[in-house]
């Protein structure tokens, strides 16, 4: 049985350890649920990036060896480029000239995407005598 304060003190910390009211399980089932919602989609957000970071490295990758290899064939001269191909397995490169002056050079970058299917990019350049 709880007593009443004298005059002039505060409650006792019996009264106040009674009269706390904390949270109900409502309040807390519905935290819960509102904090793992948050949660899963920043889970999924994390995945996304790391997926774009992956094809921004892989994009940045192939244009870098277009850049080499149109490079190289600039550095050759203009009457040594002719048609030919290099790369790898993840990366083949070709190119073909057309014509004389000025020489028109196609290159093509054939990779395999993430599904395994093969996607190319195509550059065109010029190359003066």
């Amino acid at each position: 049985m709880a007593t009443a304060a004298p005059p002039g003190r505060g409650p006792s910390w019996r009264q106040r350890l009674e009269n706390r009211g904390g949270f109900s399980v409502v309040e807390v089932l519905l935290s819960v649920i509102i904090i793992s919602v948050g949660v899963v989609g920043f889970a999924s957000a994390v995945g996304l990036a790391s997926l774009e970071l992956w094809f921004g490295r892989r994009d940045t990758d192939i244009s870098m060896a277009v850049t080499d290899q149109l490079e190289q064939l600039k550095a050759a001269g203009h009457d040594a480029v002719t048609s030919g191909s290099s790369g790898g397995e993840a990366l083949q490169l070709t190119w073909q000239s057309y014509g004389s002056n000025p020489k028109k050079v196609v290159l093509v970058a054939t990779y395999l995407t993430n599904a395994g299917v093969a996607q190319a990019d195509t550059v065109v350049t010029y190359l003066w005598p």
